[in-house]
């Protein structure tokens, strides 16, 4: 990013994503130890961490979404761009900001129903069977993914050098 458009905005999305980055370190470690020592308890003191398949779980798909959020604040989320490429600049910018907009619109309405889901007598009564503990814990991963990319994508949005997907070139 150009210094000249390095804004506050930006300047937070990127503090945001180096948050993300250090949690998804964090859990990546958690999840390495959490199995190795299961592994250990199972093979040299044949008892289990009975619980260590289901926080696994969980690990993962913290992280998962995580990393989902700090992909869409580097720009390096899945797109078709085969066929944007062909066009002209100005159909290329169309479909840029078409797209970074139908993106913010899905993430903002995904957020609103996963807060109103978080808030339901269902999820609150929930349990993880082996932890013995609320799900909402781990489900709270749901609205924080969406409000992360969210600001991530309005941050880029408010960066006018960016008006056109970034595309790989055949040297790459």
């Amino acid at each position: 990013m150009n210094a000249r458009h390095d804004t506050w905005l930006s300047r937070a999305s990127r503090r945001l994503a180096g948050l993300e980055q250090l949690a998804c370190s964090v859990l990546i470690a958690a999840f390495g130890v959490l199995l190795i020592a299961n592994v250990f308890a199972r093979y040299v003191l044949n008892s289990p961490i009975f619980f260590a398949s289901e926080l696994a779980v969980y690990i993962l798909i913290w992280m998962a979404f995580l990393a989902i959020s700090i992909s869409i604040h580097h720009d390096q989320h899945v797109r078709l761009t085969m066929l944007v490429g062909l066009l002209p600049t100005t159909a290329q910018r169309a479909c840029y900001w078409l797209t970074e907009l139908v993106c913010l619109a899905m993430l903002a309405v995904i957020l609103w129903y996963a807060i109103g889901w978080l808030r339901s007598p269902s999820v609150g009564y929930d349990i993880a069977i082996t932890l013995d503990w609320p799900k909402w814990h781990f489900y709270l991963i749901v609205p924080i993914f969406c409000a992360t990319s969210i600001f991530h994508l309005i941050a880029r949005l408010s960066d006018r050098s960016r008006t056109v997907f970034t595309l790989v070139s055949d040297e790459d």
